[in-house]
């Protein structure tokens, strides 16, 4: 993508300079957004669209009241009527904002370029051509491609100033064999460069045909092999979990796996998405969330370190139009011990591979929850069954003891947050 892409000073300087007249204490977010979307339907057709979301959102708190508002757009009007909704909207409560001497940036690498978004129709042909090609009998119903790019900034009344650039993409395929359902394949990375086309056909096309035709599994306690498109939709659920200290008693009184080695990844290097500062400006760091047998407990924004007494720095924020909330940012999943697929599949010996979720998680207040997937049963590290529709159920408490091992194949995704992990082999689900 060619050109700058930022927020005009105006908005934020009208913002700051409304809520100054009114208190030191205040906050100016904002946020300058832009996606590229592609879509290629049956038939060749292709669709662009090219969407702009540019905004402010202010905190502020005045003896004793605080409040929160936004507005969208860079022109100074936008700023100010962000402020004045602030101003407007305040109630009694404690200061939510972290004191000045705790914000600051840490280091990251650098967003990546996402190129000339034209360069997005010729990855959607070759994706085509390379699902299409061998005549196996595979459908092709859509192919969507996603450019992001973002650019924040935040500035608060006591003089702490940063920004901050970030940029991903995102693949998905919607494919199906000629018996069988649609299936939905995900690819994310941090730019297009990184997309192995031939290796994302092949993944979607053999994982279809394969989970095409089958039966019901007869319900049971089973050890999964979970590839890396089941495992990041789990892992992200478990993050949310802990995060929010739900998993601080499971933690207590289970046993977790050494071979968890699971972090918030905020500041990379690794993973989808680093970030120099979380969403209220306090520096990025790695947050464990279990690693060395150990599962963390609550971790919150500034306002909730001072209501819960838990450690702070887990702010994310969407979008400009929300104040900061506690949540999981770049997961990242690296195995002490990684083993390749065949390892795998060796120590699995009976149970059952998943390759793939249709539909979404569900989880209740206990940590038990509920995925629809598509799943074969293995004997002897070969195919004696297959279930193209079945559900995977458990507990976060038996996820973190049952973990035995993990890939080499780590894959990311955009979830609810970012997530990068290998395939993951657990003892004791249940699929039926």
């Amino acid at each position: 993508m060619r050109g700058g892409l930022a927020l005009g000073p105006p908005a934020l300087e009208r913002a700051a300079d409304e809520l100054a007249h009114h208190t030191s204490r205040f906050e100016v977010y904002a946020k300058a957004g832009e996606t590229f979307l592609f879509r290629f339907l049956p038939g060749g057709r292709l669709e662009r669209r090219q969407q702009r979301e540019v905004g402010v959102g202010c905190r502020a708190a005045v003896r004793g009241l605080v409040g929160f508002g936004a507005a969208a757009g860079s022109a100074p009007a936008s700023g100010r009527d962000a402020a004045r909704a602030t101003l407007a909207s305040l109630l009694p409560g404690p200061d939510p904002l972290p004191p000045f001497s705790l914000l600051g940036a840490s280091a990251v690498p650098p967003a990546p370029s996402l190129g000339d978004p034209a360069g997005g129709e010729q990855l959607l042909g070759q994706l085509a051509a390379a699902l299409t090609r061998t005549g196996e009998g595979l459908s092709l119903q859509e192919l969507r491609l996603l450019l992001g790019r973002s650019v924040v900034t935040l500035v608060t009344g006591e003089g702490f100033a940063a920004a901050a650039a970030s940029a991903a993409c995102l693949l998905e395929a919607v494919v199906a064999a000629e018996e069988g359902p649609w299936r939905v394949f995900q690819f994310a990375a941090r730019s297009p460069a990184e997309l192995d086309v031939e290796l994302l056909a092949t993944t979607a096309r053999e994982t279809t045909l394969l989970l095409a035709r089958g039966t019901a599994p007869r319900e049971g306690l089973v050890d999964a092999l979970l590839a890396p498109p089941v495992a990041a939709t789990l892992v992200a659920a478990l993050a949310e979990h802990l995060l929010a200290g739900k998993g601080t008693a499971a933690g207590r009184a289970g046993r977790v796996s050494e071979a968890w080695h699971l972090v918030d990844a905020r500041a990379g290097p690794q993973g989808l998405v680093p970030m120099p500062f979380d969403g209220e400006g306090l520096p990025s760091r790695r947050l464990p969330l279990a690693a060395q047998g150990v599962a963390g407990g609550r971790l919150g924004t500034w306002a909730d370190a001072q209501r819960f007494g838990c450690p702070w720095g887990a702010a994310v924020r969407p979008s400009y139009q929300h104040p900061p909330r506690a949540g999981p940012a770049n997961l990242v999943v690296t195995p002490p011990e990684p083993l390749p697929q065949g390892e795998l599949l060796h120590h699995l010996e009976r149970g059952v591979f998943v390759p793939l979720c249709s539909g979404p998680v569900t989880v209740d207040e206990s940590g038990r929850f509920s995925l629809p997937v598509a799943a074969a049963s293995l004997r002897r590290g070969r195919v004696a069954a297959v279930h193209p529709a079945a559900e995977l159920r458990g507990s976060f408490r038996r996820l973190l003891g049952g973990l035995l091992a993990g890939g080499e194949d780590a894959q990311s995704f955009s979830l609810s947050c970012a997530v990068t992990t290998p395939s993951l082999l657990v003892r004791g689900l249940t699929l039926g």
